[in-house]
């Protein structure tokens, strides 16, 4: 039996035996279950709609437990009857769901997208924060239409979410740190699922993130005299993108915040920088030192000259109206790491943890450091600390009033 107005589903390119989203009424198609007999026993049979292969699958249901022929005939009439009334009202033999509860699983992640895009022109969601989301959905699509065929919600279980973050961490070579991302994406994508009712529960429950002690950073530290390569190459080469790493390297602005700046935030007078909280990572407004090499290059080359509510990045890197997006500054990073031979390991935002390091390491205050990197804690500035290992003379001959 064939509900009416159904349209047979396209098939997938990579499995014949798959459809496209084939949608609920896919899952309704059956054809009649009747009895039959050989030579071992009496049986049922019928064919049903299975979403995970994408066809038609037949059912038997064996009644050799029934004895006598004529008792096991009349037995199977009641089940015909049973299982007749069963599929059509929407029960499907491969599915633990009843077809009428079934929810196609790409609508549903076009309501999420809509969900985020509202959240983002709400104000309730960062830019950064939306095109991560983005990201995330698109890749999960990629893992569906390369890996494993997902055509409703109640397909979106524990096994989706550990083998799509095998997929990633694993196929797509990211470290354990993406992998954590994603993690954290999937329980987001879990909660707003439950939130509207498509599932009960969070298939992600259960599911640990990798411990950060047992990674370590995709980006290093760069060596001083590399650093001083880099800012001779910019100061010839990319003039304007060397003022996105002294803001980086002195004032530990993040590439996300100099996007969002603008000449009025800068008081040369006092040399400081005030990041207001609406454009921050914190949601703070906090003020920073501008050392005053970096005020003095931003004049030559024509930052402040700029009207007050240009943004200091704009198109070119120059001040401009138009707000760009931070991966400008890979870009350019990407271009100085090519010409000069850098390590991968060594990222645009290497610049800031060089930059509180070397600070550090000419001792000043770590509450200063703390307040220009704007740590939550001197903990966290107190990770950028190199220790000592080897033994300290004054402590070797030290004798004291004990």
């Amino acid at each position: 039996m064939c509900p009416e107005n159904f349209s047979t589903p396209k098939k997938s390119g990579n499995n014949p035996n798959l459809t496209n989203q084939s949608g609920v009424q896919a899952a309704r198609q059956f054809d009649l279950p009747v009895y039959k007999e050989n030579g071992a026993g009496g049986y049922i049979e019928f064919r049903a709609y299975d979403p995970e292969r994408g066809k038609m699958r037949r059912k038997t249901i064996k009644l050799n437990r029934v004895k006598g022929v004529t008792n096991r005939r009349t037995y199977a009439r009641r089940v015909i009857k049973r299982l007749t009334e069963q599929l059509n009202n929407g029960w499907n033999p491969w599915i633990a769901n009843d077809t009428g509860d079934l929810i196609v699983f790409d609508e549903v992640v076009k309501r999420y997208e809509s969900h985020i895009e509202k959240m983002l022109a709400s104000g309730y969601y960062r830019k950064e924060t939306y095109d991560g989301y983005k990201s995330y959905v698109k890749i999960m699509r990629e893992y569906i239409l390369k890996k494993r065929p997902t055509y409703y919600v109640y397909q979106f279980d524990r096994s989706f979410c550990v083998d799509f973050l095998d997929y990633v961490f694993i196929e797509r070579d990211n470290g354990a740190q993406t992998r954590n991302n994603y993690l954290n994406f999937l329980r987001v994508f879990s909660g707003f699922l439950v939130e509207k009712g498509y599932l009960k529960s969070k298939p992600t429950d259960g599911i640990s993130p990798i411990s950060k002690r047992l990674y370590k950073k995709e980006r290093e530290c760069i060596p001083l005299d590399v650093v001083a390569r880099i800012a001779d190459y910019c100061r010839e080469k990319e003039p304007d993108f060397l003022f996105a790493c002294y803001l980086l390297y002195y004032c530990f602005i993040r590439p996300v915040e100099m996007t969002r700046l603008k000449v009025r935030h800068f008081n040369l007078k006092n040399c400081t920088l005030t990041i207001p909280g609406e454009l921050s990572k914190n949601k703070k407004t906090q003020t920073v030192t501008l050392p005053k090499k970096v005020i003095q290059y931003g004049i030559e080359i024509g930052v402040f000259t700029a009207p007050a509510d240009d943004f200091i990045f704009s198109y070119r890197l120059k001040p401009g109206r138009e707000e760009i997006d931070p991966k400008h500054f890979r870009d350019h990073w990407d271009n100085v790491r090519r010409a000069l031979r850098l390590k991968k390991e060594w990222k645009f935002y290497s610049l800031k943890d060089t930059g509180i390091t070397e600070m550090c390491d000419r001792k000043m205050a770590s509450i200063a450091v703390r307040d220009q990197a704007r740590h939550s804690s001197l903990a966290i500035t107190d990770i950028y600390t190199r220790h000592n290992t080897s033994a300290n003379k004054d402590i070797i001959n030290l004798d004291g009033a004990l």
